[in-house]
This record gives C-alpha cells, structure tokens and sequence, in this order.
C-alpha cells in the first residue's frame, strides 16, 4: 500500500507526522499558533484520491461478492477479502478469490481500478491517481462553468491538465491497440479476457482471468510490449522521442473549436 502511494508523498507524511508529534511535546504558544503548509497539493490530492477509490471499491465489491466468491467466509473475512479486492488491483495485483469467478460488474469495477493504478513516483503502473483526479476536477469546473481548476486553496496549473489528458488517451490508445493485436491472433480467448490481460499488462498488475499462459507467442510479445510502455509512460517515450522547440516570442490569435 505504501508503495502505491509513491515515495515524495510517504516522505511529506512522514515530515507531517514529526510536525504533529513536536507540536503536542513543545509548550512554545509561538511554535503552536505556527501552521505551516505541511501536506503538498499533491499529497492532499493523493491521500484524498486513494482513500475514495479504496473506499468505493470495498463497498461495490462487499455487496457484488457477498453471497458469490466471498460466500464461504465469515463476515470478518468478508470484510478482509472485499478491502483487499478493493485495494490490490491499483498496486500488488495478488488476488485472494478466483478471478474467473467475480461476478461482471466486479470485474468492469477492476478494469477501472488497475487503469487508475498507484500513484505518480511509486512501484505501481496506471495512469495513476493524480492523473484521474486531475480529469475528474477538471470536469467538475467545466459544468459549473469555471475557467480553472481550485482545489485545497490552491490552482492546478494549466500544464498539468493537458499532460493529465495526454495521458489518459495515450493509454486508451495503448490499451486498444493490444486488444485489436491480441484479438488478431488469439481470437477464440474471448474479448473480455483479452481487455482484461492488456489493461492488467498495461498498469503491470499481474492480475489474470486465466489465459496468460495459453497465449500464443505473438500475443505475449504484446502483453511484454504493453507492460513496458504501460510502466515507462507513453508520454515520457513520446517526449523522448520528439525534438523539443524553442519557444517563440509570438503568439497567434485563439479561438474555441466546437467540442459537444
């Protein structure tokens, strides 16, 4: 779990946590009405984002699974099996039910998760969740009809919105193009465990619906090819790729182009 949430944030927690703790032992009225911005935009952002995703995906998945794979538990494994479907997909990929079992909406609700994945700076893969929240805040500023993105007194700079959307399509595209191959040349494994493989290769989860090893060996040159370029990032390959330009001291008039 920790390393889900990527070392900057385990570090700016940690500083957190020392503040807290040599705020109760100091007497000092001055150090006391001191209160530094200790959690970054991005630990808050974080934080705020795993925890909604873990919590939403224990709900859904104690109530989908109830009486299906974690029917032979007890409510307290219930409880422990259903907080670790709900937290595996986005980072260690281990599975403590049979896959193949889950019922069709837990598993659209994995899809969604490994896609999400960890956070930016850790060991998991996904778009991650700073990247989702971006996408969700930002949708929720273009309905009340605002210009940027606020959030926690603070405004995401523009940069961060565009690499956000970048990378959320690059990874569609990614992902769409390893279905399309493996659906190619593998036909009869069936489209739902074929999107599964490639979004769990793409997020490098290691969850399985049980075909990985049948696969032929063109089918598992994309699953390596999706993996790498899932962990590396497109668009860190796409920026490596391309030669930068200088930017220019002039700027052409703007206009909105029709969207919806």
């Amino acid at each position: 779990m920790l390393g889900g949430l990527g070392f900057p944030i385990v570090v700016n927690i940690t500083s957190y946590l020392k503040h807290k703790v040599l705020y109760f032992l100091r007497f000092n009225s001055k150090i006391k009405n001191h209160k530094p911005w200790m959690l970054n935009i991005n630990s808050r952002i974080t934080l705020v984002t795993t925890l909604s995703l873990t919590a939403t995906a224990f709900v859904f998945f104690l109530i989908l699974e109830y009486n299906n794979t974690l029917a032979e538990h007890s409510l307290y494994g219930k409880l422990v099996n259903a907080l670790f479907g709900a937290a595996t997909p986005r980072t260690a990929g281990f599975n403590s039910v049979d896959m193949t079992a889950l019922a069709f909406p837990t598993i659209m609700i994995t899809f969604l998760l490994m896609w999400i994945g960890a956070s930016p700076a850790s060991t998991g893969g996904g778009i991650k969740t700073s990247t989702f929240a971006i996408a969700t805040l930002n949708i929720l500023s273009l309905a009340k009809g605002k210009q940027r993105i606020e959030i926690f007194r603070r405004e995401i700079a523009d940069i961060s919105v565009k690499r956000a959307f970048a990378t959320i399509a690059l990874s569609l595209i990614i992902i769409g193009f390893g279905v399309i191959l493996i659906t190619i040349f593998d036909p009869e494994k069936g489209l739902l465990n074929i999107a599964f493989e490639c979004f769990s290769a793409y997020s490098t989860v290691g969850l399985s619906l049980g075909i990985t090893g049948s696969l032929s060996t063109a089918s598992k040159l994309v699953v390596i090819v999706v993996m790498f370029v899932g962990r590396v990032s497109m668009l860190s390959i796409i920026v490596a790729i391309f030669k930068k330009i200088k930017h220019k001291n002039y700027r052409y008039p703007s206009e909105e182009i029709t969207i919806n």
